[in-house]
């Protein structure tokens, strides 16, 4: 084959590919790498670039063409490093080269605490604007990332809902399916009826036998109490008698009660007490009171411990 020939060949199959890549193209998108400007770093450009990538992807439906695929294309590089962050024919003009209907362009700066995004939508064709969007936070480059999809829908006109977090949902029991009432085709649902949930109650502990020994003390202490209030009239009588002379010199009936009053009424008094105290510990207590005895030289040592 001669010289001439060759190259009419590889022109013809030059043109054939270009024209089989701009069919392909037809239905995508080229999104450019967005210009850092003051305050933001080529890692953070690189990384809002490939957010914004993706959520292009989402709201548009279409196919988005990255610098990944542009870099094959050493012209369309070449002509990229001349376009400014303004330049919109430019970028136009590349992605007409490529096909694409549409190109989407931005910048990202910070000044201060603020994080500033501009995106633009390019028709290709033309060189003119489509849309565009700005968004701005205040903070950490986490607020910046929770707006791109704000951004991007503001782009192409759409309205970006956040997602309502998942509630978890249980299936419901056999019998509680089986009463639910079926509502008619055409007809509203009915609103399901409020089930309120019954908490057994929690059962109560019992008295230990250190609560049954504070109610023993109780009743004896009473009792002792009683005989007290016994001893303390007799020993009024007694006084009487001896102070009118019935008895005498003799003042051993007196003493007898007397002792007997004082006696009763300290005794009373120190089981009422300490059978109080064990009954209350018993009750408010945590757990049972646990006892320890500990032998000492001469006698034992008891030890009560519990928790409330």
């Amino acid at each position: 084959m001669s010289k001439p020939s060759l190259i009419f060949f590889l022109a013809l199959f030059a043109f054939t590919c270009s024209s089989v890549a701009a069919a392909d193209n037809a239905d995508s998108i080229v999104v450019w790498r967005i210009e850092p400007q003051t305050g933001v770093t080529e890692k953070d450009a690189n990384a809002v670039s490939a957010i914004i990538a993706m959520e292009v992807v989402k709201i548009s439906g279409k196919r988005v063409i990255g610098e990944a695929e542009m870099k094959s294309l050493m012209v369309g590089e070449e002509k990229k490093l001349s376009c400014g962050a303004d330049d919109t024919a430019c970028y136009a003009e590349i992605g007409a080269a490529l096909g694409a209907p549409e190109s989407v362009i931005g910048t990202l700066s910070k000044l201060g605490d603020y994080w500033m995004l501009y995106l633009q939508r390019l028709n290709v064709r033309n060189a003119t604007i489509l849309g565009r969007a700005e968004f701005k936070a205040k903070g950490d480059i986490n607020l910046l990332v929770e707006g791109i999809p704000q951004a991007v829908g503001d782009l192409f006109d759409k309205i970006v809902t956040k997602p309502a977090p998942a509630v978890p949902q249980t299936a419901p029991s056999a019998p509680a399916a089986a009463a639910a009432p079926r509502t008619a085709p055409g007809a509203m649902p009915q609103a399901p009826a409020m089930v309120e949930e019954s908490v057994a109650p929690t059962p109560s502990r019992g008295l230990t036998a250190l609560g049954w020994s504070g109610v023993g003390l109780l009743v004896g202490g009473g009792a002792v109490m009683a005989l007290a209030g016994v001893a303390h009239w007799q020993t009024g009588e007694a006084k009487k008698d001896y102070d009118w002379g019935k008895t005498g010199s003799d003042r051993s009936t007196y003493d007898l009660w007397s002792g007997t009053m004082i006696a009763s009424y300290v005794v009373g008094g120190l089981a009422l007490g300490t059978g109080a105290a064990l009954l209350i510990w018993d009750l408010v207590a945590e757990r049972p009171v646990q006892a320890a005895v500990m032998p000492l030289p001469g006698g034992a040592m008891l030890t009560l411990t519990g928790r409330w």
